[in-house]
């Protein structure tokens, strides 16, 4: 299980065991182990350097760029 705050509430972890279930819990968060992070991280910097509203009109461009090849 990720490490949500409300993951870790006591009466969640009692309503998971009372099921039968046993929590295993993920290792804190690294951007290092993830490598979508990096690739939105891309994202978002050419995003700013083409001065784009947003991700979304990133994205529709590189669609319509791959549409046409």
């Amino acid at each position: 299980m990720d490490n949500a705050t409300f993951h870790k509430r006591q009466d969640t972890l009692n309503a998971l065991q009372a099921e039968g279930h046993t929590v295993l819990w993920l290792p804190p968060y690294s951007p290092d182990f993830n490598p979508i992070e990096k690739t939105w991280a891309w994202i978002k910097r050419l995003r700013k350097q083409w001065r784009l509203a947003d991700v979304n009109a990133l994205l529709f461009w590189f669609f319509t760029l791959v549409t046409l090849y």
